[in-house]
């Protein structure tokens, strides 16, 4: 009995030892997986980060892109127009009584819309002629269709983006100049 009894004392004791014992190359091995582990969970979420912002960025420089080339295309038409009334002018010894005469008489009359999604028919200023005054507008935009602001074209050919308050004051000194001239 007394065998019985040191082979369960020695098993007691080599099983407390083993508990109590730790593998430090497991341990070791654990310790640089949970390292290698968090390194890679960062660089994943930077590149993710990186890539969100660089998309984001992306896509608003899409949109001003959008933005600016509708605004030139508006003022491509507003040329367009201009180089209508002039040949119409030629033609006739005067600009039309109206934008629906222009078509008639052969313009796009998809030239007279602004392209832009919110865009609407330009307003002509009749009853002008080449001895009117340069200053004098001629069609402009009355809808704020780009970034707050609206085309207009001038009787000399030239073409401004301004606010809708501003294009309202500079049609209304046109017509001022238009019914102190006659």
């Amino acid at each position: 009995m007394q065998r019985e009894d040191e082979i369960v004392i020695k098993s007691k004791k080599e099983f407390l030892g083993q508990r109590g014992s730790v593998d430090v190359g497991k341990l070791v091995g654990i310790v640089i997986s949970l390292i290698i582990l968090g390194l890679f969970c960062f660089a994943a979420w930077w590149v993710i980060k990186s890539t969100s912002d660089a998309g984001s960025q992306y896509g608003e420089a899409l949109v001003d892109t959008k933005r600016k080339a509708l605004a030139l295309q508006c003022q491509l038409n507003l040329r367009s127009i201009w180089q209508n009334l002039r040949m119409y002018a030629a033609d006739n010894e005067s600009f039309p009584p109206s934008l629906e005469a222009l078509v008639q008489w052969g313009a796009d009359p998809q030239l007279l819309r602004c392209p832009a999604p919110d865009g609407q028919e330009y307003v002509y200023i009749p009853g002008q002629d080449e001895d009117s005054s340069g200053k004098n507008v001629l069609v402009y935009e009355a809808n704020a269709a780009h970034d707050g602001r609206c085309n207009l074209l001038r009787l000399d050919g030239q073409i401004e983006l301004l606010t809708a308050d501003q294009v309202q004051a500079e049609a209304a000194k046109t017509r001022v100049r238009l019914r102190d001239r006659r």
